[in-house]
């Protein structure tokens, strides 16, 4: 019966580190760089941010808390999905 209890605590312990990492690893996946169009150019442009692809309030920018904030561009002159405030 010892000898059960070592091997039986070490697979339940990276069993619980598997399931830990994992879940860490899809909060991350929500949270990508922010981009926003820039008036003067046209240009979509990083925003200097992160904001989340899970649905909520609109993520804006922290200069002016208004510009609505993107994914990454689909060409030089064009954003990605509207992003969301990380919650």
């Amino acid at each position: 019966m010892k000898k059960l209890i070592l091997p039986v605590a070490l697979v339940v312990t990276a069993a619980g580190g598997a399931f830990a990492t994992q879940a860490n690893t899809a909060k991350d996946a929500t949270t990508v760089p922010a981009y926003r169009m820039d008036p003067e150019s046209g240009l979509c442009v990083s925003a200097g941010q992160e904001c989340s692809t899970i649905v909520g309030p609109v993520c804006t920018w922290n200069v002016d808390n208004v510009t609505p904030l993107h994914d990454s561009p689909l060409s030089a002159t064009e954003c990605g999905r509207e992003l969301f405030k990380i919650q």
